[in-house]
């Protein structure tokens, strides 16, 4: 009998202790993640975003059903991910796995297809073999989110290629953190920050300019501003305000090739003075495309804007010159007559350098593709403040060369090699910089006290502490556009006619530089992260198919049946022990 009491006490408290250990960790959430990319971890700032969530949030994903492996590991990241949302949010972020095929009558299904598609879900046909057949299916890799009575779309994979493919499938795995954050923070936030685009100087045109402002539109309100003299194009004199308070929070600056006149540069300026952030995408030369073209030579001569004098009152001096590099961009040129044919080849394009990011990089420019550029110049730092940091993240290779203006182009250059840009070459020169701080006003020792007595015009001398940045070509943000029956389409930026897919940064690289001025540095950390995969070798996976499945299922039964065995072992050991005492 004391023995049957010991032992019906020891069941108890194990069975006592198993319970407040699983009701522990069931009220405290632990994780250790021990990959290499800490691909199981959540950014700073998307946790703070999380924790700040007051009210909840129902997640309807429609990625779930029966489909190639790749695709349901994109689904099991996706609940992963929203699992651990929903663990940092203290069970405020609520969701559900919604296979649409479940409806077998295939007009309700087509119904649900509809309703899916007018709430802003994107489809995918994929192909794929089962038994030998080959299934043509159309999915939905997407969730609607539903928060305060309204419902929005979020997609998983995005890309320009009209097919889907394993590449696509880990760049939306990679990117599946910074979907559903950027979405959850676009959701949130009461008020979309307001972002001008600047026209009326000859400026890279919106059409060739779409792609990077219709990204830019999930998470901003993009704006297209002319000034044309007038003070209050980008902010507003408030009478109870000693200064001025700016309409737009950012201001893109992209390609400008005529003269910008003294007032909308003073404009720009008061726009800088009262905290106003500018991204400037400028080339220091301008040359006729179109002679390059036809007879393979131009002449670059110096672009005067007029904002070349600003930017240096600010600590930055945007170069009259042209890098070329060795570090080119892929280009096909004719290569002379070969028989009754002409011979082509391909070539490194000097004049089109590969910019690529530094190893301890600034955030901005971190794990990033190649980035693309075209007849760029360099950046020097000037005026020295202490009140501004200047942080370079753009820059050539260690084979790279500097002409001053003017400069003669000549595609004949693109036949010398190596040895020729060992000479005289001027390496790693600045193509991008940051900088932070507060600024002089570029109009301070120019201006009558007329005007800077005017209590409308409210001459504002040194800034609040803002930021901006310089990139040293236009055609960073520059993507080409297509026409197909007689409609224009832009192809997306970075895309390569030549491979016929996106190969180029150039983007994501923009898109980081407005997160960062805008202060949404946590989306730069978000979006920077890679997932590397360890892709398995297909032809195992085939030959030892069979091997791995019989494995899967036997091994559990096995351990279970050799753990059973032992214990039972030990048992009939220990009362053979105590009988034959």
């Amino acid at each position: 009998m004391k023995k049957r009491s010991s032992d019906l006490l020891q069941f108890g408290l194990s069975i006592g202790i198993f319970i407040a250990l699983a009701l522990i960790s069931s009220a405290f959430y632990f994780k250790w993640d021990i990959t290499a990319e800490k691909r199981n971890s959540l950014s700073n700032s998307t946790q703070e975003l999380l924790e700040s969530l007051e009210e909840p949030v129902y997640v309807r994903v429609y990625l779930h059903g029966e489909y190639p492996a790749d695709y349901k590991r994109l689904e099991q990241s996706v609940e992963e991910r929203l699992a651990e949302f929903s663990s940092v949010s203290n069970g405020l972020i609520e969701y559900e796995f919604i296979d649409p095929y479940e409806e077998a009558d295939e007009k309700k299904r087509q119904e649900i297809f509809a309703a899916l598609d007018e709430k802003g879900l994107k489809f995918s046909n994929i192909t794929y073999e089962k038994d030998g057949q080959e299934i043509n299916k159309i999915i939905w890799p997407g969730a609607i989110v539903e928060y305060q009575g309204e419902e929005f779309p979020i997609q998983f994979m995005r890309s320009e290629m009209p097919m889907s493919s394993p590449e696509m499938i880990n760049f939306s795995v990679n990117n599946l953190e910074y979907e559903l954050a950027s979405s959850f923070r676009r959701i949130f936030r009461k008020e979309k920050p307001r972002i001008a685009v600047l026209e009326g100087h000859k400026e890279i045109e919106r059409m060739h300019m779409a792609d990077l402002l219709y990204s830019l539109k999930d998470n901003y309100d993009i704006r297209p501003v002319t000034i044309d003299a007038k003070l209050n194009a980008l902010s507003d004199k408030l009478s109870e305000m000693q200064f001025r308070s700016n309409i737009y929070d950012l201001l893109i600056v992209a390609g400008t090739d005529t003269v910008v006149p003294d007032k909308d540069r003073f404009i720009i300026d008061q726009f800088v003075m009262n905290g106003g952030k500018v991204l400037w995408m400028l080339d220091g030369l301008t040359m006729d495309l179109d002679s390059l073209k036809k007879g393979g030579m131009a002449l670059a001569i110096s672009n005067e804007n007029g904002l070349y004098e600003m930017l240096y009152e600010y600590g930055v001096r945007l170069n009259r010159d042209m890098i070329i590099d060795f570090q080119g961009a892929p280009i096909v040129v004719d290569n002379g007559p070969m028989g009754n044919q002409r011979s082509y080849v391909e070539k490194s394009n000097y004049y089109a350098p590969i910019l690529t990011s530094e190893r301890h990089s600034h955030p901005i420019a971190a794990n990033l593709d190649p980035i693309f550029t075209e007849f760029a110049g360099s950046i020097d730092t000037v005026n020295q403040n202490p009140k501004i940091k200047k942080t370079p993240f753009l820059f050539s290779s260690d084979l790279a060369k500097s002409f001053k203006a003017p400069v003669r182009i000549d595609l004949e250059l693109l036949r010398e090699g190596p040895e020729y840009f060992k000479a005289n070459n001027k390496a790693h020169q600045i193509m991008g910089i940051l900088m932070e701080g507060e600024f002089t006003s570029a109009f301070k020792d120019f201006l009558p006290d007329s005007i800077r007595r005017n209590p409308v015009i409210a001459f504002r001398e040194s800034s609040a502490p803002t930021k901006m940045i310089l990139i040293s070509d236009a055609d960073i943000a520059y993507n080409e556009v297509v026409t197909e029956d007689g409609k224009k389409f832009p192809l997306p930026l970075g895309y390569s006619k030549q491979y016929k897919k996106v190969i180029y940064d150039n983007k994501d690289l923009l898109m980081n530089c407005v997160n960062y001025l805008l202060d949404d540095a946590g989306l730069i950390d978000v979006r920077t992260k890679n997932i590397q995969v360890r892709k398995l070798n297909k032809e195992r996976v085939i030959a030892e198919e069979n091997f791995w499945k019989t494995m899967n299922v036997a091994s559990p039964l096995l351990i279970l049946a050799a753990t059973s065995g032992i214990l039972l072992f030990l048992r009939k050991r220990k009362w053979t022990k105590k009988n034959g005492q």
